[in-house]
């Protein structure tokens, strides 16, 4: 993936392996050919790809990666079931924080979209622009919010707490 090789993350999964979907429960990449074509929108929409870490056992693994998509910030964690030859039978993806997971529903979704056509691409766009929207204020307001809710509740003594 950091190398932008296709040939070799299809290599990486089993002919029959299933990639889940990070953004509804109802989507999954079944098969070499399928994940080749979600791989390839992946490789244009994500800037900054990298692995921070991995941990792994003789029939799973755990990546972690950071990236930029949309103008925000991504982190993801990819739950990998191996089969017995080492290569990827199973792939389970998960994103944060909401905001970038927002974008990365438009992105990503506009990128499969647009394959069969630009206007199915700017229609899945267009849906889910005001998600991006609503996470991005609800990420700053949010945090406003519960901030000092929490800092109140601090016992005495920490230094931290808020009189009244």
């Amino acid at each position: 993936m950091e190398r932008r090789d296709l040939a070799a993350v299809m290599d990486a999964f089993t002919p029959d392996a299933v990639l889940h979907s990070p953004l509804t429960e109802k989507l999954a990449f079944r098969g070499r050919e399928e994940i080749g074509v979600l791989t390839t929108v992946l490789f244009d929409a994500f800037e900054e790809f990298h692995y921070t870490d991995e941990m792994r056992t003789a029939d799973a693994a755990f990546l972690v990666a950071r990236a930029r998509i949309g103008g925000e910030d991504i982190e993801m964690v990819d739950q990998i079931r191996l089969a017995p030859d080492g290569r990827i039978s199973e792939q389970t993806v998960f994103f944060r924080p909401l905001p970038a997971t927002a974008a990365a529903l438009r992105v990503l979704g506009a990128g499969l979209g647009s394959r069969r056509g630009r206007v199915r691409g700017a229609i899945i766009s267009g849906l889910t622009r005001p998600l991006g929207l609503m996470t991005r204020a609800g990420d700053r307001i949010g945090v406003r919010l519960i901030r000092p809710a929490l800092q109140a509740r601090l016992p005495v003594g920490t230094g931290t707490r808020r009189s009244k």
